[in-house]
């Protein structure tokens, strides 16, 4: 025993070689030269000498604690070893502990991953360092002092991406899909395309393997057992509580991560609900207790059925984006337009889908209807996101791209996707500016369908009139600027709708008018389309603004005939 526990010192001790032979590590052959940062000095400063790499204290599981529902601030400075910045690639220790706590501030509350207690004592295992990059290339963007330079940082932050990349592509860890999970946030905030669903379908691909959307069930155990399996069959056994939930956790960030990705891209979700066997994460006050878990329903009730009373916001976040993925589900459901049955069943499906949502929405707790005394994002999100299911939905019945005699457009559906646009523009209205850095990139994408369908109502004459922009556009307009300062892919919408009001009666040329109102479109769509329509000017002023494909202009040939002509009160359904 002396003998074993004497190579586990040695292993905790030795520094891994991919962090003290540069050679190993492309990205680090030109390493950044360390330097101390003091807020009131400038950047950078002078090298106070070497640093000695000290041994982390692994700590056994802590005592159970009560935290707030919102994660508060540390309220000093984190104690942490110093790390070798010179090998690691990291910003030098006291940015990186600055940064730690902006993450913990701005983005735990909306993804409350860690147990922050057993994080701040852990992180700098070397078999944890993957994290600290994931943290790096999500939480600079908050940064709020003038050194580093934003030139250096975005160096930290191309490192720090790479790195976790490089990392977890070779490894499948709890700890490395911890840190795959963060670049898929932080490839969500630049905009939807092949970099976000290609990390997400890596991150699908761990949450498969890790086993992550299955945990064992004391009372009901699993009957169906595979002869072949290629997943890691640790059910957890003499983990710790807290490590427990943290793999809970993990996997209820990824599925909501996944099903916002799934809805932007016009896809079906990765995860698929029925596998799903898995409690719902514990509250912030039993993290680390042993309480009994109420177990996810893949379908949700329309009345309300939690065990435990109130439930969380994260529980009902949980159960509204498996209701999201089902409206997804059938928005993207081919449908043979000249059949009456497959139409009918389509309408049938939708009307019951609606009656689901609205009465699950109205059955929900008066604390969780009503606005907190205090600003919570994970409200805010929960609000937001249902009126983005009723904006998808009614918009795309509203304004369907391809209609025929069973399937008309819905005059109803018009006036409930105002409505619900109108609850996004209160939203936004009450929206702090400091409180938009807490807000996470899919807030940007609630606001970018509601300012989309406000304009297709507006420029299909079914809003005020034409030649007058809707009042409620300017609020929407200015949350997706204030937010593109953190996250770029605010910047896309707000340049695609700014592109669409500046040639919307352009004499000299196509307008993408008919392109930007088709419903079949996702903005990533959009973005390769009207990419081409973008005069010089727009893109001198916004060279980074979008990464369109390489193509020509598109031939406008199918849409000679407006579509504006087809929305007329002749044509109106009221099946909804």
């Amino acid at each position: 025993m002396d003998k074993m526990n004497q190579s586990i010192q040695d292993v905790l001790t030795r520094v891994p070689s991919d962090f003290t032979n540069p050679s190993n590590n492309a990205a680090l052959q030109n390493p950044i030269p360390h330097a101390e940062v003091n807020p009131s000095s400038a950047w950078p400063g002078p090298d106070p000498g070497p640093q000695m790499w000290q041994q982390p204290q692994q700590l056994p599981d802590i005592a159970p604690f009560a935290l707030s529902p919102i994660m508060d601030r540390m309220s000093g400075s984190i104690s942490m070893p110093q790390v070798n910045d010179l090998d690691t690639g990291l910003p030098p220790t006291k940015v990186m502990q600055e940064l730690i706590e902006l993450f913990f501030e701005l983005v735990h509350p909306w993804m409350p991953m860690f147990c922050k207690s057993n994080f701040t004592n852990n992180m700098l295992l070397p078999e944890r360092q993957v994290l600290l990059h994931g943290i790096v290339a999500v939480t600079f963007r908050f940064w709020r002092r003038t050194s580093p330079s934003p030139e250096e940082r975005e160096r930290f932050i191309k490192t720090s991406r790479e790195q976790v990349y490089l990392k977890t592509i070779d490894a499948c860890t709890l700890v490395s899909t911890q840190a795959l999970a963060l670049m898929a946030l932080d490839s969500l905030g630049q905009g939807p395309g092949p970099k976000c669903w290609n990390t997400m379908s890596m991150l699908v691909a761990a949450v498969r393997h890790l086993g992550l959307a299955k945990s064992p069930s004391p009372t009901t155990p699993e009957t169906n057992t595979p002869l072949v399996r290629n997943e890691d069959d640790d059910d957890g056994a003499g983990a710790s509580n807290i490590a427990v939930e943290e793999k809970r956790r993990l996997f209820w960030i990824i599925y909501g991560l996944d099903r916002f990705s799934s809805a932007s891209h016009g896809q079906p979700g990765g995860i698929d609900p029925k596998n799903i066997r898995l409690p719902y994460p514990a509250s912030d006050q039993d993290w680390g207790q042993l309480v009994t878990p109420e177990w996810f329903q893949p379908v949700p009730q329309a009345k309300l059925t939690h065990a435990r009373c109130p439930a969380t916001l994260w529980h009902h976040n949980i159960d509204l984006l498996a209701l999201m993925d089902r409206t997804n589900q059938l928005l993207i459901k081919p449908l043979d337009l000249t059949l009456p049955a497959h139409c009918q069943e389509w309408q049938s499906m939708f009307r019951r889908l609606d009656i689901t949502i609205s009465t699950w929405f109205e059955n929900l707790p008066n604390e969780v209807r009503q606005r907190p005394a205090t600003f919570d994002p994970m409200w805010i999100m929960l609000h937001a996101t249902a009126q983005l299911i009723n904006i998808r939905m009614y918009t795309v019945a509203a304004f369907p791209s391809t209609t025929s005699n069973y399937l008309r457009p819905s005059s109803s559906a018009r006036g409930r996707c105002r409505q619900s646009i109108r609850a996004v523009v209160s939203l936004a209205r009450s929206l702090q500016p400091q409180e938009l850095d807490q807000l996470n990139p899919m807030f940007a994408f609630v606001v970018w369908v509601a300012a989309r369908s406000l304009i297709i109502l507006w420029t299909t004459g079914y809003e005020t009139t034409y030649e007058s922009v809707p009042a409620d556009l300017e609020p929407l307009l200015n949350i997706l600027r204030q937010m593109a300062i953190r996250w770029p892919c605010a910047q896309r919408y707000t340049d695609i709708i700014q592109l669409i009001l500046d040639t919307k009666n352009n004499p000299d040329g196509p307008t993408g008018m008919d392109i930007f109102n088709d419903t079949r479109r996702t903005s990533y769509g959009l973005q390769s389309l009207l990419g081409t329509l973008i005069p010089p000017r727009t893109q001198e002023a916004f060279p980074n603004s979008f990464d369109f494909l390489d193509m020509a202009l598109p031939d406008f040939s199918d849409f000679n005939t407006s579509r504006l002509d087809f929305f007329g009160a002749e044509n109106d359904g009221d099946w909804l």
